[in-house]
């Protein structure tokens, strides 16, 4: 069996391409395990379709009456992942959703992928801007992800341009830092960004293959979830231009669609 997490960053395309891979009859694929929950919440309501045999890990804490805390003993979350990385029949490859920041609470997680030799299959998405956008879209919408066009609602926002810069750097600094923090682990790692998936279904056949796994003829793995973002930045943005203004002479001008 074949252990991965997908390391990625908030509003990336993770759930799509999450969808995709747990199309696969080989492939089990959690959401964001190590995302902590409110008491409210069981820790199996939300759970991708496919996947309700593991909670998260909040929820795996409470059922033990183990002490909820961040700062618990590393022991905890070794025997939960090793619970999350237990063979199951028919299943090849087993991985979960790692969220850049969801390291800062948990970084004994990286000292278990090394242990383990977890790979790593990095998405990113290369146009930063549409990140930025998807992120405030969804901050009004209240909703990451719609399986219907009939759901689908577009969202106009307007974009601080006093902060855009800053906040552009900033995620650039971020995928920076997780790719070094990558690097650094000696894992085997494979990058793809949502773009290129986006643009080739065949893209998808060699993240199969790192997961040790192959697509056989027939295996529909398209995704259901539907594509919220309209292409064009001017049909996206409420305030193009003045978006449009404010990165001209710079490296993420290039990021605009008109």
């Amino acid at each position: 069996m074949v252990p991965f997490v997908l390391w990625s960053t908030w509003r990336s395309g993770t759930s799509w391409l999450m969808e995709r891979l747990n199309k696969h009859p080989a492939v089990g694929s959690y959401g964001e395990i190590l995302r902590v929950l409110p008491p409210s919440v069981t820790g199996w309501s939300e759970w991708p379709p496919g996947a309700q045999d593991r909670p998260f890990y909040t929820a795996y804490l409470r059922e033990r009456g183990l002490v909820d805390s961040l700062l618990g003993p590393h022991t905890h979350l070794f025997r939960y992942l090793d619970y999350v990385y237990a063979p199951r029949r028919n299943l090849r490859a087993i991985g979960f959703k790692l969220m850049y920041d969801q390291v800062r609470p948990y970084p004994h997680v990286l000292a278990y992928l090394r242990w383990r030799n977890v790979r790593v299959l990095h998405l990113i998405r290369e146009n930063l801007l549409d990140l930025v956008l998807s992120r405030k879209a969804n901050a009004f919408r209240k909703r990451a992800n719609v399986w219907s066009t009939e759901e689908r609602e577009f969202i106009r926002p307007c974009l601080n341009t006093r902060t855009l810069i800053a906040e552009l750097t900033r995620l650039e600094w971020e995928r920076r830092v997780a790719r070094l923090a990558t690097r650094l682990s000696l894992l085997p790692v494979h990058e793809v960004s949502y773009e290129d998936l986006l643009d080739s279904d065949s893209r998808l056949d060699p993240i199969l293959a790192f997961l040790g796994v192959r697509r056989d003829a027939g295996t529909d793995l398209s995704p259901t979830i539907v594509k919220l973002a309209p292409f064009s930045h001017r049909d996206g943005i409420a305030n193009f231009d003045e978006v449009d203004q404010c990165l001209q002479g710079t490296r993420f001008h290039a990021f605009l669609r008109p």
